[in-house]
């Protein structure tokens, strides 16, 4: 599943560090290496996890008026039969009054049986060795 992420300030000036909070659906988990690609190519500081790999928070120098975008990627971990929303928040390290919330849900149209148990069919990532 890759997730696409576009941020920026809407209201007043740019903001000095800046913070995106992501949550996976239900039965996924974010991808280490693909994370890490985000601070070699500059699009982020640093990124941390939390709650065993299913949420990260993606670390900016600064938010702008201009959006700044990455896509990040998840591995399904396991098969969920309902998905619930997921949130993503976006604040302003040193103005937490300067935050948004955002929520989306995941559509899974793979079929309810599949050969593999992390979702080849349906997702892009998938762990090592899953065939």
């Amino acid at each position: 599943m890759d997730l696409n992420v576009c941020a920026a300030v809407k209201r007043g000036n740019a903001t000095n560090m800046a913070i995106i909070e992501l949550s996976c659906p239900t039965g996924f988990e974010f991808i280490d290496d693909q994370l890490d690609d985000l601070v070699d190519n500059k699009s982020c500081s640093r990124w941390e996890p939390a709650d065993k790999k299913t949420k990260v928070k993606i670390y900016l120098q600064s938010l702008y008026i201009h959006d700044i975008c990455f896509t990040v990627s998840a591995f399904r971990s396991m098969r969920v039969s309902r998905y619930a929303k997921v949130y993503s928040k976006v604040y302003d390290y040193y103005n937490l009054q300067r935050e948004t919330l955002e929520s989306y849900t995941f559509i899974d149209d793979a079929p309810a049986c599949e050969p593999c148990p992390f979702g080849r069919d349906s997702c892009n990532q998938t762990r090592p060795g899953c065939t």
